[in-house]
């Protein structure tokens, strides 16, 4: 059976996010917010899952809730009834969807405890890696790294990175979150501000430095001279940076070296963990996985047929960068199959990628098995055309794509450039 590429009416992620959880992830910007203390964030929290209400309206003394351990202890209990995300419907029952749904609690614990307790102050802020071999969140592509960092959009900062060997590199300035309400049906997150490689001036050796600023008020932060050519220009609500760097050669992103970032408008040295800041970097993370895990499995609610591929419609507001645009599919063969896709790449651009992923959006192990083919990596024929078969074992065929023991997996183009969306024509064989 043939089928080409077709767009999905209506259907973009401004409309997905809208299906959320009302205002899990906003909770989690505003508890994370410098100088409030865990008493000021009841109010706030007051639309939050009831996984976390234990945890905010119980412990009213948090140097008495950590002395005697009661935080880590409500904590804990705040995570457990998350696990509903990843055993309910969203699981279609299978167990090794719930073994790698429950694996994905874990990594979410440990990246929102790494972006709200270890890099979560926008006066002191640092980048963390919010995707790496083993920590996955909600699509990733191995030929990418995705190095974020807190911001105040008051505040001036410095960032110097590097982007040697590069396929692109894209520095976006967000604001709001992911909150969709009654308010605001189409969610509050929006890109400030952008820059890519056409518009970073980068050294001879990838290195780059860029000036984030707020639109008005003292610019330089107090610092006039060797200003770098870069500018981001920040607003009020702006909160976050996030810097996402393409290759080709997934040995270069492994080694691809953190950005720095410094704030040029204080000066004083990090203070010390207090009590109140741990627990505010606890209540976010909790808000954090049931947010992004409300929002992922709305997600997955709206899905194509089995074995069809469709375009992906986005505002380019939501978190997708302005050059990006994606085909997404789902791959659902049994052993004695393979899943055939065609198509022409004559008018391609500078990147693109195929990319295998399970129901909860993480690629397998990208590391021992090619569940990730780009436009460097795959074979053409003579006129352009390419040919790619995704499998459970290997039918010897150039551009094979590993299924890695599953039933079903997500299959998404990105397509970073200007040139049009190739036609897929797709197919489903007997090997």
């Amino acid at each position: 059976m043939e089928r080409s590429d077709e767009k999905l009416p209506g259907l973009t992620r401004r409309a997905l996010l809208a299906k959320a959880t009302a205002g899990a992830l906003t909770a989690s910007a505003t508890v994370a917010a410098p100088g409030c203390a865990v008493v000021g964030t009841r109010a706030a929290a007051l639309g939050a899952p009831e996984a976390v209400r234990p945890l905010i309206h119980d412990l009213a003394n948090p140097a008495d809730a950590v002395s005697s351990g009661d935080a880590w202890v409500a904590f804990c209990d705040s995570l457990k009834p998350l696990a509903q995300h990843v055993t309910g419907p969203s699981s279609l029952g299978d167990l090794q969807i719930q073994t790698e749904g429950i694996r994905l609690l874990g990594r979410l614990v440990g990246l929102g405890l790494d972006r709200f307790v270890e890099n979560g102050s926008p006066e002191h802020p640092s980048f963390f890696d919010l995707q790496t071999a083993t920590q996955k969140y909600l699509g990733d592509n191995p030929d990418q790294t995705y190095r974020s960092a807190a911001i105040d959009g008051s505040g001036t900062y410095l960032i110097r990175g590097n982007a040697r060997d590069a396929a692109g590199v894209e520095v976006g300035l967000y604001a709001g979150s992911f909150r969709s309400d009654d308010e605001n049906p189409n969610g509050g997150r929006r890109l400030v501000d952008s820059l890519d490689e056409t518009s970073i001036s980068i050294e001879e050796d990838g290195s780059f430095e860029i000036l984030v600023r707020p639109k008005s008020g003292d610019a330089s932060g107090g610092v006039e001279e060797n200003l770098p050519r870069n500018v981001l220009t920040s607003e009020p609500d702006a909160n976050a940076i996030l810097i996402r760097t393409y290759f080709w050669d997934r040995k270069r992103r492994q080694e691809h070296g953190m950005a720095e970032i410094n704030r040029l408008d204080i000066t004083e040295p990090r203070p010390a963990l207090t009590p109140e800041s741990l627990l505010r970097g606890f209540i976010a993370t909790t808000m954090f996985i049931d947010g992004s895990l409300t929002w992922w499995n709305s997600f997955q609610e709206i899905q194509a047929a089995p074995n069809t591929i469709v375009e992906m419609a986005d505002d380019g507001t939501i978190q997708t960068p302005s050059q990006i645009r994606y085909l997404n599919g789902l791959v659902e063969i049994d052993p004695s199959q393979a899943f055939i896709l065609d198509f022409d790449t004559t008018a391609e651009p500078r990147y693109w990628s195929w990319v295998l992923q399970n129901v909860w959006g993480e690629t397998p192990d990208w590391r021992d098995r090619p569940v990730v083919l780009n436009n460097r990596d795959v074979e053409r024929d003579a006129s352009g055309r390419v040919r790619i078969v995704v499998a459970h074992r290997d039918p010897g065929h150039a551009n094979w794509m590993d299924m890695s023991g599953h039933p079903r997996l997500l299959l998404s183009l990105r397509w970073r450039g200007e040139s049009p969306l190739p036609k897929v024509a797709t197919k489903v064989v007997t090997l």
